[in-house]
């Protein structure tokens, strides 16, 4: 399956946190529905935390039968990558992936098992001439320090190094995209730079913020922020380099994250947009009851052909 502009144009929906779990019933997936049909994207995107607290096997195939069937049974290419919260002890990425990638409208690739993480793939969205005019970079965020999904060549309880009493950041026990990670992306950018003759306009998506994020709540005159950030930006105490990479390659628009349910701001810093997703879940913290519950919704990014380098995002309340 392939992912083409339509009219010259192409509208991305980003979908975040469901955290649909066993005996939460279907208001998430209804959520879903009415978000896709009132934005009538492309693509739907989830950008991880898609389940949660399956205990069986036959939790987690449920769960993930659950939280697809908007897009399929809509005929509607989606892809998705992995939160903090998906993994589980029984019931792994690569396990979770085989299931994912049994739906015929999944565009989710396991990416390579040289690149530490699950989901680390490009998605070329083409042109009238058949070749990418954009592209969408998904990036495993891993999960959470005592829980490592690859284990460092670190020596000494890294955990305990890291979060030290006076913190870097909102001392956050995030995990951090590895090494290999921003090396895949920033290898493949330039081999798809060498190969069509030009860098490819893309964004990213991944489940928890970087550190950069930051830049927009505390600038936020300067970074033209839209939006509301109602909680800390709970991103690592370890910068990946992400930022920095997608900068000097300057092909990467913008970053797009979830994992803090109740931010759902956007700004621009470094001229990358800076984005969350807020959350669609009924059952995820902080959209359970009262006012917070006006905050779920999802993402919409409209992107053209005419003008590939410039993109346009907004806040689609759920409740609109």
């Amino acid at each position: 399956m392939e992912l083409r502009f339509k009219d010259g144009r192409f509208r991305i929906l980003i979908l975040t946190d469901a955290h649909h779990a066993p005996n939460t019933g279907k208001d998430t997936i209804k959520a879903m529905g009415c978000l896709i049909d009132r934005t009538k994207p492309d693509l739907v995107f989830l950008d991880g935390d898609n389940i949660a607290g399956h205990a069986t096997e036959q939790n987690c195939r449920d769960m993930i039968a659950d939280v697809v069937s908007p897009m399929e049974k809509r005929g509607i290419p989606w892809a998705h990558v992995y939160g903090n919260h998906d993994k589980t002890p029984l019931f792994s990425k690569n396990f979770q992936q085989a299931i994912y990638q049994k739906y015929p409208h999944c565009l989710s690739k396991a990416g390579l098992n040289s690149v530490p993480g699950v989901g680390n793939f490009f998605l070329p969205i083409l042109g009238t001439d058949d070749k990418p005019a954009f592209g969408i970079w998904a990036l495993d965020s891993m999960q959470d320090l005592d829980i490592m999904d690859t284990p460092l060549d670190y020596k000494g309880d890294f955990q305990k190094d890291v979060l030290l009493p006076k913190r870097l950041t909102t001392g956050s026990n995030a995990d951090f995209l590895r090494f290999e990670q921003v090396q895949w992306y920033y290898n493949e950018s330039k081999r798809l730079e060498a190969k069509y003759g030009t860098k490819i306009p893309s964004i990213m998506c991944f489940h928890q913020p970087l550190y950069e994020f930051n830049a927009i709540v505390r600038n936020p005159r300067e970074t033209t922020m839209v939006g509301e950030a109602n909680e800390k930006i709970c991103c690592s105490e370890v910068s990946s380099g992400l930022f920095a990479a997608a900068i000097q390659r300057a092909d990467v628009l913008g970053m797009f994250c979830g994992h803090d349910h109740n931010n759902n701001f956007h700004g621009i810093y470094c001229n990358m947009h800076l984005a969350y997703c807020g959350s669609v879940g009924y059952h995820a913290y902080g959209m359970k009851t009262g006012d917070r519950e006006s905050l779920r919704g999802g993402r919409v990014i409209d992107l053209s052909l005419s003008d590939p380098w410039t993109l346009k995002t907004e806040y689609i309340f759920t409740k609109g």
